[in-house]
């Protein structure tokens, strides 16, 4: 994938900012669109809820890429607030717009697990176009294979690192990419099968969490290590864990009447 588009006069069209783009104005659209199914529900309101939720997971996924990376941020402490330079850990970005939701469900007195189940279906759509994104850039690589010739189509290719190094490598991005696909499905089919509101973030979130710690035995980007386990593995199987407690918890919660 190439990691320019193209060029409108002096605007440079990157690749995974166009797609990262595309994700979040799907979800303002997303959120918009579901709230005028329910009744006495603003949909302005909704819009105030994704950009709340948006606005606190940047500020927490940036700061969860200084803490993961913190060796390289000692010396480049005027980088930590250069958003735009890329680096945002979304796990903790999820922790940030989940905090968003409520924030603003309270605030404006919307129902949270109506929300978060409008949310649930931005998830796997930001979760595709973000890995595609990153096959542009080359962020989340896959590790080098000896050839591809020992690999179906697809499981390997010939990728480049964050360095520019091309090399026979396994495709992590689309992985991710497949996985962002099963989740949407399950999407559907939870809202086919399941009535009960409040629950599809939260599978969604687990089953995310556990896709991504598989995809992290294939990954070559440099992170620290804890106990034989890259640490985004770690902070993947803690978003499993958030996420059930959040399943358990909505599971209690009595039914709102619509």
């Amino acid at each position: 994938m190439l990691p320019e588009l193209g060029r409108i006069g002096p605007l440079t069209l990157r690749t995974y900012t166009v797609l990262l783009d595309t994700a979040i104005i799907t979800g303002l659209v997303l959120m918009f669109v579901q709230a005028r199914r329910f009744s006495g529900e603003q949909p302005a309101h909704w819009v105030d809820a994704g950009l709340g939720a948006l606005l606190l997971g940047i500020v927490a996924g940036r700061l969860g890429h200084v803490g993961i990376y913190w060796h390289y941020f000692t010396d480049h402490r005027s980088e930590i607030i250069q958003v735009w330079l890329g680096g945002i850990d979304w796990h903790t970005a999820v922790i940030g717009g989940v905090a968003g939701l409520l924030i603003v469900s309270a605030w404006r007195g919307i129902s949270f697990a109506r929300l978060s189940d409008a949310a649930a279906l931005t998830l796997p759509i930001g979760v595709i176009l973000t890995y595609l994104g990153c096959l542009s850039t080359s962020c989340g690589h896959g590790r080098e294979v000896g050839s591809l010739a020992d690999y179906p189509p697809l499981v390997a290719a010939e990728l480049s690192d964050l360095y520019g190094v091309v090399a026979p490598r396994l495709s992590s991005q689309l992985y991710g990419a497949v996985l962002g696909v099963v989740l949407l499905l399950v999407f559907f089919l939870v809202a086919r099968c399941v009535q009960r509101e409040g629950i599809r973030l939260w599978v969604l979130l687990i089953l995310l969490g556990l896709g991504a710690f598989g995809i992290g035995f294939t990954r070559g980007d440099s992170i620290p290590m804890v106990g034989g386990l890259r640490l985004d593995q770690l902070l993947d199987l803690s978003i499993s864990a958030l996420a059930f407690i959040g399943l358990l918890a909505a599971l209690q919660t009595p039914v709102q009447e619509t």
